[in-house]
């Protein structure tokens, strides 16, 4: 289940994104900004999901990179760019998108 909300959760960021990009071709920071807003609102929303790190490649550079939450609710770690993830077997949805 949780998996199923991950992949959602970074679905629906997705999407937000490229409707936000295909609007009005906005800037690297207006399209930044759009992207963080609609992450911490999707967080806000779905407590199951303690930490996430996202980032936006564009021209072989990234544009967005940030990382929101708590890579470890225990000890209190916050996550950042540099955590690793956990993420089992989740690359099966990825390539079920890619094919899809």
């Amino acid at each position: 289940m949780k998996k199923a909300i991950t992949l959602s959760l970074v679905l629906a960021v997705l999407n937000s994104a490229l409707v936000f990009a295909q609007q009005a071709s906005p800037s690297e920071k207006e399209f930044a900004a759009a992207l963080d807003a609609t992450i911490a609102k999707t967080l806000e929303r779905v407590a199951d999901i303690p930490g996430i790190a996202v980032v936006v490649i564009k021209d072989d550079k990234p544009i967005f990179l940030k990382a929101y939450g708590m890579a470890d609710k225990e000890t209190g770690r916050k996550s950042d760019t540099d955590t690793l993830w956990y993420m089992g077997s989740t690359t099966k949805s990825f390539t079920a998108l890619v094919a899809a």
